[in-house]
């Protein structure tokens, strides 16, 4: 991928410090009690990154939100992480109030979003990694199938084999076995056998 220009460098730590700025507003709130509040807010900022309410956006599936945030062939990836980053709040949110059904489908889309991210650029400003961990580890047996198989290919990719293998045997474990996995798997093997001479 091309380097990043000056100015685009400069738009994405605006972007990311008004991500963390939110952040912080929203531990306060939720420190605070003000679950509602926050989910105001979280909606708001969906709302101003999208141009949308946000209860359609809740609606869109994230081929489409990724589409809106692509001009030219060119993926906003600064603003793509700053969906995934408050999908991935409103999933937190979510679950301190108990709202679980709410929660998963907010943490699943994060996971997506963020595994769009990470595809898409590396960049010393955007790092993924951490929240794509966290968010395999919360989620675990609870992850679709399309978005275990996006885990395992982001991390052969990133060469974190252990968790792409890991994945996989999620994938075996969801699908009862389904022979199109296990044959991934034997082929991943028959890759990694290769790679180590």
């Amino acid at each position: 991928m091309p380097k990043a220009s000056l100015s685009e460098d400069i738009l994405l730590k605006k972007l990311i410090a008004a991500l963390q700025a939110l952040v912080t507003r929203l531990n306060s709130l939720r420190q605070a009690g003000n679950y509602q509040q926050a989910l105001a807010l979280i909606d708001q900022n969906l709302e101003e990154l999208l141009g949308l309410q946000a209860s359609i956006i809740r609606r869109l599936d994230n081929n489409r939100l990724v589409e809106m945030l692509t001009t030219n062939e060119f993926l906003d990836v600064g603003r793509l992480y700053n969906v995934a980053e408050i999908f991935y709040q409103d999933g937190q949110i979510r679950a301190e109030i108990g709202d679980d059904n709410q929660a998963l489908t907010s943490r699943i889309r994060a996971l997506d979003l963020f595994l769009e991210v990470g595809f898409a650029i590396e960049n010393e400003f955007l790092e993924a990694d951490d929240r794509i961990d966290a968010l395999s580890d919360t989620l675990g047996l609870s992850i679709p199938e399309e978005t275990l198989f996006q885990l395992y290919d982001y991390y052969e990719q990133v060469s974190a084999f252990d968790l792409a293998e890991a994945a996989l045997d999620r994938m075996l474990e969801i699908t009862g076995g389904d022979p199109a996995i296990a044959a991934e798997k034997q082929a991943f093997q028959q890759r990694r056998l290769l790679e180590k001479t």
